[in-house]
């Protein structure tokens, strides 16, 4: 059995995906690295292959039409508990009230189970800036606020709509442009019994005509400037009404803070973590 890790630009996710499907014999794992700079907007994954040593021809020949590198094959120790060892990477996490499981872990009592798999759609829980939209989150629901819609934006796999369905059972709508991580979504949602309270849909652009009183958007600081009016034009007129924006960097925040401020947005909250930021943004 051979191992390869590389990264590429996550347009290969989807070949690899089906190179898996018609060889069985091969195991895939992707990891997102999300970028520091806005300039790295188009973001990259780190791929791990392992395959037989029969396989290696076609996955040299998969790689090579998305990528120049040559891959470095590597003999796997069989006797290592592989599975056992990538479970150990993924233990379970508690943010605030919330207990993500990664591995099908038992949820202990008074917390609120959310099943996220690690997978290729971004966020399993263990981002700074998913943990700081959730305790945002929070922070909204300390204040007495109660949101009956929310709107997901940048969903990857969810974990933050979910979390709204599971806390007060709030109907959502996920949306990404990455059609695996909308699949991922719906897929979690039903493990998490919130299938009828989420509808995870691809786009590039919120939705025009619609507003929640709720939106999230972990996502990266180019498409929070860019879409910065439209996801203003959801956030409904009413009292509460909140924008938790994430996904960018404490030396990002002033770029963002300004544009943010000038739509008549106030940032109520703040949560900064391994150098990144979580804010909470009101109606004026």
């Amino acid at each position: 059995m051979l191992q390869t890790t590389f990264t590429a630009s996550k347009t290969l996710a989807d070949t690899l995906l089906a190179l898996t499907e018609t060889n069985p014999e091969i195991t895939l794992d992707v990891g997102e690295i999300i970028p520091n700079s806005s300039a790295l907007y188009d973001s990259h994954f780190t791929y791990t292959l392992w395959l037989p040593a029969a396989a290696q021809a076609v996955v040299e020949a998969t790689v090579a039409a998305h990528s120049a590198e040559p891959l470095s094959f590597s003999v796997v120790d069989e006797s290592i508990d592989y599975v056992a060892k990538t479970k150990a990477l993924f233990p379970p996490l508690q943010i605030g009230p919330y207990f993500i499981a990664r591995n099908n872990e038992a949820t202990p009592q008074g917390l609120i189970g959310l099943s996220i798999a690690p997978n290729r759609a971004f966020g399993s829980g263990e981002h700074a800036t998913t943990m700081g939209c959730l305790l945002g989150y929070e922070w909204l629901l300390a204040q007495g606020y109660s949101y009956p819609t929310a709107l997901d934006f940048g969903a990857g796999s969810g974990v933050l709509a979910i979390a709204a369905a599971k806390r007060q059972g709030t109907k959502a709508l996920a949306l990404d442009n990455d059609a695996p991580s909308v699949a991922i979504c719906a897929e979690n949602a039903d493990l998490n019994a919130v299938g009828a309270l989420l509808l995870s849909q691809q786009t590039e652009t919120p939705p025009q005509g619609q507003t929640f009183p709720l939106i999230f958007a972990n996502i990266l600081l180019q498409p929070l400037l860019e879409l910065a009016e439209p996801l203003a034009a959801c956030l409904a007129p009413t009292a509460g009404a909140a924008l938790i924006l994430s996904g960018f960097t404490e030396e990002q925040g002033p770029e963002l803070e300004q544009c943010y401020m000038r739509l008549g947005l106030v940032k109520k909250w703040q949560h900064a973590q391994a150098g990144w930021l979580a804010q909470v943004w009101l109606r004026a």
